[in-house]
């Protein structure tokens, strides 16, 4: 199984590949657990300066979790997907506080599970190539891996909306959003691993990570990101407290909006409505959390997911039968507010 991920030593550099690009590198149980292990020990090892983590093959960094082995875990009645999430949550958490410069590599697609393992790195590096969403409404889950912290920092009201539609963002608007630090030009990338191999001891390597990124040409400003022209009507429609009165107010402003407000509100409507609905209350609630709070919420809702979610069914529609025609379980009049808490209890103590 180590061949899915690889780690190398090199001049100081800590390189580490996730090494299954058909399934374009996404996690499965293994990789996550021999990824925080090497991690802990690298943390202690004098040989490793920084440490940079990256995606084999040009299409993506990480498209997220296993889900299919996660699938089949729950409709097995097996345990392994509870395991799964425990450790997924315990690895991405400890990044928040990794005690040297971790470096994640962003290009081509980062979704999910890829940006757990990218959102608390130092130095979140994109590319033109970089296509990043948290998309788990379309298989009926809440956005996890501590999108309840990331996407609620988010300015103004953008998490809510990623959150609430899995739409994908390209560079400048990850960077508009904060969910990437630096956008470096993907030609760059084999000259940056080749840099980050001649870190000196006696500086803050930090430093040196920031020097090298700006002597690549390496961007930390957005440039005409369009979500800074969407934003106002982001922010007007987004910030509304109920998924239905989101989804009312883009249809009352379609016939005089811009092409986007429809496609949303198209979105939306297929959309998982306890889906949504549970991706706003992690959204708001995250807001007043610490990161250990908020993957400590995520971890009781993803126990409480597979009981009342429609995870089982999204999946099995997008990604097992593949005939895109979920049943979900609830509509959005039958979520009422007191209903919501019922179906949360886990985070009422937040």
């Amino acid at each position: 199984m180590s061949d899915e991920i690889l780690f190398e030593k090199k001049s100081g550099l800590g390189l580490i590949t996730l090494n299954r690009p058909k399934a374009l590198n996404a996690l499965n149980y293994s990789m996550i657990k021999l990824l925080h292990q090497t991690l802990k020990a690298w943390a202690v090892d004098s040989e490793v300066l920084a440490v940079l983590i990256r995606g084999a093959g040009e299409k993506a960094f990480c498209a997220g979790g296993d889900i299919r082995s996660i699938y089949e875990s729950i409709t097995s009645g097996g345990d392994e997907h509870a395991h799964f999430f425990r450790d997924e949550y315990a690895l991405n958490e400890y990044i928040y506080t990794y005690p040297k410069p971790y470096i994640a590599l962003m290009n081509g697609y980062v979704m999910g599970g890829g940006m757990g393992i990218s959102q608390g790195a130092g130095f979140r590096v994109a590319t033109e190539r970089s296509k990043i969403s948290m998309p788990e409404v379309v298989i009926g889950y809440f956005p996890d891996v501590g999108a309840s912290h990331f996407l609620s920092k988010c300015p103004g009201s953008i998490g809510e909306y990623l959150a609430l539609t899995g739409v994908t963002l390209d560079a400048e608007d990850a960077l508009y959003a904060n969910l990437v630090d630096w956008i470096l030009p993907s030609e760059k990338i084999s000259y940056l691993i080749e840099k980050l191999q001649n870190l000196q001891v006696n500086i803050s390597a930090s430093s040196q990570v920031t020097d090298i990124l700006q002597d690549l040409g390496a961007r930390n400003t957005p440039n005409n990101a369009a979500l800074a022209q969407k934003r106002e009507l982001i922010d007007g429609v987004f910030s509304l407290p109920r998924v239905e009165q989101v989804i009312a107010r883009l249809e009352e402003a379609v016939p005089n909006g811009p092409v986007w407000l429809a496609e949303t509100a198209e979105l939306m409507r297929k959309r998982s409505p306890i889906a949504m609905v549970g991706a706003l209350e992690t959204i708001h609630r995250g807001k007043d959390l610490s990161i250990s709070e908020c993957f400590e919420m995520e971890l009781a809702l993803s126990t409480r997911w597979i009981e009342v979610g429609d995870f089982v069914e999204g999946i099995r529609a997008l990604i097992i039968d593949k005939d895109n025609l979920p049943q979900w379980a609830y509509t959005l009049p039958e979520l009422s507010e007191q209903k919501v808490q019922s179906l949360f209890p886990s985070l009422s103590k937040h």
